[in-house]
């Protein structure tokens, strides 16, 4: 359904810059409101009697801009009204004028390219109660883990050159190590807790750890990230957003090497190299797959992230089949022992 009104907000920590355009991009509106959902919740009341319209006829847009998002998201859902949180990068991209620089014309390019793109808008929607629970516990745990890495390498640089400053670093960092430790294990329990509550949230880890690879913490990560794959059911559409998809690049009679698109989810990515590396080295398929394309002369890279492709599509499949990995050999044993059941 094409909105008759476009609102772009361009969000920061403070406040909301707002402007309302119709869908022949002629200006209606522009406001500046605080970052606060009473402000945004008077505002968009207001805009719907300014411009005389249902909810279904306006769409916002704004950039993701994680936490500050936050009360826009939950007022647009409390009151029906249809959200789209767009990646900053893409606006950016299809931005016909960059000249100047400004909040309220960030606004403006945010609206005209709800307008544009109207037929791409993808409607917010909350996540599952379990999953926003396990989004923060994660997002906690790679913080308290990234603490606990950035000490340790002190530690491991100092005891091979300067064993007094060494001893001195384990006596002062003794407690806050242990007080880490204790601390990342809780919140992995309070996870596991939460995927064991929940029997769709366990049933989506069953499946994905039993592809060779995926293990407890990158299959969490993909159940979060998809609202356990609620908000992806086709395995190009995740492979793409996860930066997997190598893309042409050429022009004319240039024909450059495929690459894959900066625009992905790095996190997640970083877990999936992991999760590819672990595959190679146990799975037979994959790994006999990996030593075929290096000796055929393949950048190893290019075909590992072959390999992580593959891995998503597995994953998709398992989930969408809702059955347990079986590899092409397992699946061969298994009708080779049924032929001869039936004999």
């Amino acid at each position: 359904m094409k909105q008759k009104y476009v609102i772009g907000i361009d969000v920061s920590k403070s406040k909301l810059d707002c402007t309302a355009i119709s869908s022949t991009l002629q200006i209606q509106s522009e406001t500046v409101i605080a970052n606060n959902e009473k402000s945004i919740q008077s505002y968009l009341k207001e805009m719907l009697k300014v411009l005389k319209v249902k909810k279904e006829d306006i769409l916002i847009c704004c950039e993701n801009t994680g936490i500050y998002n936050r009360p826009l998201e939950r007022i647009c859902v409390k009151s029906g009204l249809n959200l789209w949180v767009e990646h900053a990068l893409r606006i950016k991209r299809a931005s016909t004028d960059m000249r100047g620089k400004s909040d309220r014309k960030d606004a403006l390019r945010i609206a005209e390219y709800g307008v544009r793109y109207n037929d791409r808008a993808i409607i917010y929607s909350e996540p599952l109660d379990h999953v926003k629970q396990m989004q923060i516990l994660t997002k906690s745990r790679e913080t308290l883990l990234s603490q606990k890495i950035a000490i340790h390498n002190q530690l491991r640089e100092a005891v091979s050159h300067d064993r007094f400053e060494y001893n001195l670093l384990v006596q002062s960092y003794k407690k806050v190590l242990k007080t880490l430790e204790v601390s990342i294990k809780e919140i992995e329990e309070k996870i596991e807790l939460l995927t064991n509550e929940d029997h769709d949230i366990r049933r989506s880890k069953e499946l994905l750890t039993s592809i060779p690879g995926i293990g407890n913490i990158c299959a969490v990560n993909l159940i979060v990230i998809t609202n356990n794959f609620q908000s992806f059911r086709n395995a190009k559409h995740l492979a793409c957003y996860i930066g997997v998809v190598p893309f042409k690049n050429e022009s004319g009679g240039i024909i450059k090497k495929e690459r894959v698109s900066k625009m992905a989810n790095t996190k997640i990515k970083k877990l999936l190299h992991m999760a590819a590396m672990a595959t190679i080295r146990s799975d037979q398929e994959l790994k006999a797959y990996f030593h075929r394309k290096v000796s055929q002369g393949k950048n190893k890279m290019s075909v590992l992230n072959a390999v992580k492709n593959k891995l998503v599509h597995r994953i998709i499949a398992v989930i969408n089949r809702n059955e347990h990995f079986i590899s092409k050999n397992e699946l061969t044993l298994n009708e080779e022992k049924n032929s001869c059941i039936l004999t």
